[in-house]
């Protein structure tokens, strides 16, 4: 009786395994099946259950009447959004990566790659083996409509995951694929620039997106620089607090002194318009120093525009020593900046303290990156506030840190 209870225990949960394996391939089946009778899917949720079922059921399309248990139970699609109960994720997930590497063993059916790798990817955008199936797969097609719908898919990815390295990488791969089978990418700089903002939007500190936003710089028409620099602006008074912004900035300045250069101009009308460009730049710097107190981005952007300023300004002396002195002048603006951080009032937060800490330590850093201003820097501190560099440290910055700064910059006593 024991052995054949024993047996019959095995064949139920032997059935029971075939039950949850046909489930799970069923399920994947049906979940390549919407996302091919919807290309332009643009959205994609978990769901707990409980949301799951808060959603209705039904399904547009023709999948409706397919597996139609499944459909209710367990996806909702509806005007390019898809919802998944995260109930059947574990399943579905195993189900998509099994299917994936038979076929992958399996003689190439390229369509039938292409196809679990969405879904596969769509579940676990990380899995860099199912990329590199899909880059195998579009080396040998050569297809643009098919470069199109791999960025169509690395949106829908980033839409919810918008910090995923693999998709990053991959799309940046399918842009060049495209810049090499077609010259003009103008169009398509614009429309992934306007999806990095976007992105920026919802997630933000997000690096990963901005850095892809500099890696297109490259590809812009130098019109297409000076607009993106113009548009960031807002962008940028927006989000004072996030370095990414102001780095890609830095990057946009560069390229154009860059594109300036290659094109060969005129140097006099490329020093009046670089120079213009540069002044504007500080201005503006200057005013959302003043308008935001304590925020260590723009005072590393303020340095980023020194550092080229005062190198500009110190080969104009060198080549007319008879003009007046433009460092000074540049010298005796940055100290009086330096002297209202110093002497703002206290406030509730304590910003003020940290405004007067960057102040002291941004003239530090250009004394000291710029050796050529340090004994302009001290004559004008002593001429304005009579005061010298080391009594500015030591009037601004914490007791932790003051001390380390003197020591590396050897001001200690």
């Amino acid at each position: 009786m024991e052995q054949e209870d024993e047996s019959a225990g095995a064949a139920a949960e032997q059935h029971a395994g075939g039950a949850e394996e046909q489930l799970a391939d069923d399920l994947l089946h049906h979940f390549e099946r919407i996302l091919h009778h919807d290309p332009l899917i643009d959205e994609v949720g978990f769901l707990h259950p409980t949301q799951f079922r808060s959603l209705g059921c039904g399904q547009d399309g023709d999948s409706a009447s397919q597996a139609p248990e499944l459909q209710h139970r367990y996806f909702w699609c509806r005007e390019h959004k898809l919802a998944i109960c995260s109930e059947i994720l574990p399943k579905l997930y195993r189900a998509a990566r099994d299917a994936y590497f038979k076929a992958r063993n399996a003689p190439l059916q390229a369509a039938r790659l292409m196809s679990l790798t969405k879904a596969l990817l769509i579940l676990c955008p990380d899995m860099l083996t199912a990329w590199n199936s899909r880059k195998m797969v579009l080396l040998e097609k050569h297809d643009f409509e098919k470069l199109k719908d791999e960025l169509q898919l690395c949106a829908l990815i980033l839409s919810y995951s918008p910090k995923n390295e693999s998709t990053w990488s991959h799309r940046r791969w399918v842009l060049k694929q495209v810049a090499e089978q077609h010259q003009d990418m103008a169009e398509l700089v614009e429309k992934e620039s306007v999806l990095v903002k976007e992105i920026a939007e919802r997630s933000k500190m997000n690096y990963r997106a901005w850095r892809h936003r500099c890696w297109l710089i490259p590809y812009m028409t130098r019109n297409q620089a000076l607009d993106e620099l113009k548009k960031s602006t807002r962008w940028s008074e927006l989000h004072v607090a996030d370095n990414c912004c102001f780095h890609y900035r830095r990057s946009l300045l560069l390229a154009l002194l860059d594109k300036c250069l290659e094109n060969g101009q005129d140097s006099l009308s490329w020093k009046s318009e670089t120079y213009t460009l540069w002044k504007e730049e500080l201005r503006w710097n200057e005013m959302l120093i003043r308008r935001y107190q304590g925020r260590e981005s723009l005072w590393n952007h303020r340095r980023f525009l020194s550092q080229w300023w005062i190198q500009q300004l110190l080969d104009v002396e060198e080549t007319c020593p008879s003009t007046t002195s433009q460092v000074d002048l540049f010298i005796t603006q940055e100290i009086g900046l330096l002297s209202e951080c110093l002497n703002d009032p206290v406030g509730e937060f304590g910003e003020s303290c940290i405004q007067a800490e960057l102040s002291a330590l941004y003239i530090l850093w250009v004394s000291k990156q710029v050796p050529a201003v340090k004994g302009k820097l001290e004559e004008r501190l002593h001429s304005v506030s009579v005061v010298g560099l080391k009594d500015v440290l030591l009037r601004a910055c914490r007791p932790e840190k003051r001390w380390l700064w003197m020591n590396l910059v050897g001001l200690a006593d």
